[in-house]
């Protein structure tokens, strides 16, 4: 068996192949720990899938952490982990773009899963996950029910800033104006996804692209994307999250 784990900034993932096939998934929080975070992955599958350290053959971890581990195992690039899992989930897939937590990227593949071309976002927060907490915390909600509760606005807003600290207090002073909570949250999908669309035409893309990362799932964020590029886009599995992880675990593997 292969544990393939993706080591992020704010949860550490990690995923099980036996036999090529994925036999179950784990997610604990990093807490800018590794070293803990694996000891963390480990003893999960020991409780509730009986799996030994001895019975993992191999072990191979990407992502931000991937550094500070010390526990044997094989380093693998995050960019080709990114590639290989979307190109064997979706073998027509030929652009990947991953919303993490911190960073957005957005890269170009054969069909063999490698990176032709790729881009990632600036040192700036606003076109990527942590962007979302941040600035909904200040409208106390989540990010989960986010999309649902824009579905609601009836004005269209604009946001003046051009980074997340800005934004955020665009968000205090439309609240301070007495702007409903929709109304808002459907602005600050639209500056989102203009910022992730504007990095996407930084290559050439293709039809075939696949979205990954936590905020996958998010369909006013698949939606508004798609809008700003002309096409639809597709999710990475019911799990968009583990994308890295599946990608560190099959390059073991030696299959796509």
């Amino acid at each position: 068996m292969i544990l393939g784990c993706d080591i992020g900034t704010s949860v550490t993932k990690g995923v099980l192949l036996d036999e090529g096939e994925l036999r179950c998934a784990v997610r604990v929080p990093t807490e800018a720990n590794p070293d803990q975070a694996m000891e963390r992955v480990l003893a999960d599958l020991r409780e509730h899938q009986q799996i030994e350290r001895a019975d993992i053959d191999k072990i191979a971890i990407t992502g931000w952490g991937e550094s500070r581990v010390t526990m044997e195992h094989t380093p693998q690039s995050m960019l080709n982990c990114l590639a290989r899992a979307a190109v064997r989930e979706h073998p027509d897939c030929r652009s990947v773009l991953c919303l993490g937590a911190q960073q957005s990227v957005i890269l170009s593949v054969n069909d063999k899963g490698r990176v032709m071309e790729y881009r990632m976002n600036d040192k700036c927060a606003s076109g990527c996950g942590k962007f979302l907490e941040v600035i909904f915390e200040a409208l106390e909600i989540e990010v989960d029910e986010s999309a649902g509760i824009a579905k609601d606005a009836d004005k269209k807003l604009a946001l003046s800033g051009q980074c997340a600290v800005f934004y955020e207090s665009d968000v205090v002073s439309l609240i301070n104006a007495g702007e409903s909570v929709a109304n808002i949250t459907e602005a600050i999908f639209g500056a989102l996804t203009k910022t992730i669309g504007t990095l996407c035409k930084k290559i050439k893309t293709k039809d075939a692209l696949v979205v990954a990362g936590g905020l996958a799932n998010n369909e006013r964020i698949l939606d508004g994307v798609g809008g700003v590029l002309g096409r639809p886009l597709r999710a990475f599995g019911a799990e968009p999250d583990l994308i890295g992880a599946i990608g560190a675990a099959i390059s073991m593997n030696g299959t796509r």
